[in-house]
């Protein structure tokens, strides 16, 4: 107890940089991002449990803060991996880090949960639905479509369409992989230094900042996911400028209370979506700095699987009737400790052999062996 007191007041004494404080495992990143899976499942359960209006602060829902935590997390662990690795690692990183859990996850809710789902509501199951579902989560195209919906599987609950909402964010996750690793390696080309990285990266964080600004004084976002999904990218860009500056921002208390102050009044402005991502990824990876949580997650982090599992699960919670039983809270609770299990037989199945035959991949073709990057925490 004592050693962990001592590493949170030598954290939080602004004596350490960034890159110093999240480097290696000895941070609770996977610890934030199991929080903000869980934030997302507690959210959805006024949508799928028709409760009626969901509370939010500034008009930001939990589930919404909890995908910006997740956006900024991620653009600052995918810029440090793309800095240390070739093409074809970083690509191969990046695919078998979705893909694995996405298509066990589609396949499951497609055959395995629609049909139960028709079976408890009487509803009518469709097999070319549930091909078209398929086609759609695995070509990571639900980012800018409606969900297809597989048949009347879904018939009597409030949302009586969507198998599994939170997959149309893998879209833009994965639109940001793509901006942030053609940026890194065309720069890498002409400067092999990281003050070109932060110089591209810091004009993409203002193009989509200034792109988000635009949408407000315009008049705000719209229905439609590419609009709506501006903020997210301005976010991920944000925690990807941040990892490009990593050595030389400190970490302290004090910046950290500032960088909270800086978010309230962005929102309190009205601005919020344009001037808050800076400050808002600098307070998640404050905190996610701090090894206070460092144990969870660091054997199997559970956190994609609860994302990804949380609302088929909450839907065939729906079927049952149990929100017009229990209170939105109690809906939350009920889904999120049927989806633990669940996460964790995904991490250990689906995810951790991934990750396995990636180490494999890359071995074969002579490629550093795992470990001897310095983005140890890079997802």
């Amino acid at each position: 107890m004592m050693d962990a007191t001592r590493k949170i007041q030598h954290q939080l004494s602004g004596t350490r940089s960034l890159g110093e404080a999240l480097r290696g495992r000895g941070n609770s990143l996977n610890a934030l991002r199991l929080v903000f899976a869980s934030c997302v499942i507690v959210s959805h359960a006024w949508w799928l449990g028709g409760y009626g209006q969901e509370p939010a602060l500034f008009g930001i829902k939990l589930g919404t803060a909890g995908v910006m935590g997740f956006f900024a997390i991620s653009g600052y662990l995918i810029t440090i991996s793309a800095e240390g690795s070739t093409t074809l690692e970083y690509v191969t990183a990046r695919v078998l880090r979705i893909y694995p859990g996405l298509v066990v996850s589609a396949v499951l809710v497609a055959f395995v949960a629609a049909p139960i789902g028709a079976l408890m509501t009487g509803g009518r199951y469709s097999l070319s639905g549930a091909i078209v579902f398929l086609e759609a989560a695995l070509a990571l195209l639900i980012g800018v479509m409606n969900t297809p919906p597989i048949g009347t599987s879904l018939l009597g609950n409030n949302d009586h369409f969507d198998w599994d909402g939170p997959l149309w964010t893998l879209t833009w996750e994965a639109l940001c992989y793509v901006l942030i690793g053609v940026l890194v390696f065309l720069v890498r080309r002409r400067s092999p230094d990281r003050n070109g990285t932060a110089a591209a990266i810091l004009w993409l964080f203002a193009a989509a900042t200034g792109a988000v600004a635009g949408k407000i004084i315009a008049g705000g976002f719209g229905a439609n996911r590419t609009e709506f999904v501006l903020p997210f990218i301005a976010l991920f860009m944000a925690g990807a400028l941040l990892a490009t500056m990593r050595d030389r921002i400190r970490m302290g208390l004090l910046p950290c209370l500032l960088a909270v102050v800086a978010v309230w009044g962005a929102y309190l402005t009205g601005f919020g979506p344009a001037l808050a991502p800076l400050p808002f990824a600098y307070v998640i990876l404050s905190i996610g700095s701090l090894p206070v949580a460092s144990r969870i997650g660091s054997r199997h982090d559970i956190s994609y699987g609860v994302y990804i599992y949380g609302w088929p699960l909450q839907q065939l919670l729906a079927t049952l009737r149990l929100p017009s039983h229990v209170s939105p809270l109690v809906f939350a609770a009920a889904a999120l400790v049927l989806v633990c299990p669940l996460a964790y037989l995904s991490s250990v199945m689906v995810e951790k052999p991934a990750r396995r035959l990636r180490a494999r991949l890359l071995r074969s073709a002579h490629f550093r062996p795992p470990g001897s990057r310095s983005d140890s925490v890079a997802s």
